[in-house]
This record gives structure tokens, sequence and C-alpha cells, in this order.
């Protein structure tokens, strides 16, 4: 009996390691979320941290939805809408309402064309975005100072560096 179930165990151990096609895993990269990196107004090479902000992005449910993420960093990736060519992130910087300061929310605004790329069969295909520009919307009450795009024209197709500068 306890050799039929060694036998048994082997056999099943074989099965697993060796049922798995090298192309049914995948080890590419995905989809690429747009870097945002925080920098001082003041002196534009400093990194600075931003304390209370809220993500949201308009269109897109799950993390970034109504619940979004709070953060104290001083960059963010955020991903873009695959469905459209355009995307609108909502960057909260949460008040204190016991010291009477309320949410200042201002609105990034990137547009941009997609490609898709077909990767491999197990990883199928991943979009990248051309020719993107982001646009920060005036209300007249923005925390945010400026924005700077790193690289003219933007190409997200990996998220090995910022892509957008945003000083505040």
């Amino acid at each position: 009996m306890k050799f039929r179930l060694k036998v048994f165990f082997v056999l099943m151990l074989m099965l697993v390691n060796f049922g798995c096609e090298r192309d049914e895993i995948c080890l590419e990269e995905i989809t690429p979320k747009l870097i945002l990196r925080f920098y001082n107004e003041n002196n534009t090479n400093e990194l600075k941290r931003v304390q209370g902000l809220i993500v949201n992005i308009e269109g897109i449910e799950g993390d970034y939805e109504d619940e979004s993420i709070t953060v104290f960093t001083d960059s963010i990736a955020v991903p873009l809408r695959v469905t459209d060519n355009s995307t609108k992130i909502i960057l909260n910087l949460s008040g204190d309402a016991d010291q009477g300061i309320e949410d200042n929310r201002d609105t990034l605004s990137v547009i941009y064309s997609q490609e898709d790329i077909f990767i491999s069969r197990a990883c199928g295909y991943k979009t990248v975005y051309n020719e993107a520009q982001a646009m920060l919307v005036d209300d007249q009450e923005n925390w945010i100072k400026g924005i700077e795009i790193s690289k003219e024209p933007l190409q997200i197709i990996d998220e090995n560096r910022a892509h957008v500068k945003i000083y505040h």
C-alpha cells in the first residue's frame, strides 16, 4: 500500500512539473502605468512628498474608484484607461476639517493614442500609449503649480522612469 502511494505521488509530481508548457507562464511586462513624480515648486530638482493625497481615476472601477488610495509619497503609478484615448486623474489633497481646511481637487487630463502589442500566448497583448499629452485643468485654486512632460513626445511603454513631473 505504501509503495503504491509513493508511486502515485511521484507520478502526480511529474505531471505537475511537466504539465505546463513554457509559453503558458507570463514573465513579460504588463500594460504600463503612468508614473507621476512630485517636486518642490521652488527647487525643481528636489523631490517633495505629498501628504494626504487621494487619487481617483474617472471611469476606472476598483481601487481607484470611490475607495481610492491615500498616500504619503513622492511618486505614484496610475493606470490609464484602455477603453478610451483619454484619462482624467483627480488628485485630491485632503484637508483637515478640524482646522477648517477643505480638500483641494486638481484634475490632470491625459490624452494618448494606443497600440496593442502581442507579447506571447501566455501574456496576450499589452497596450502602450503613444503621443501622450498631459494637461492640468485650471480651477483657480490649484495646489499643483505646474506640470512637465519628462520627454516629448511622451511614450508610455514601461514603468522605468517618471513620465510627468508635478510641481507643488
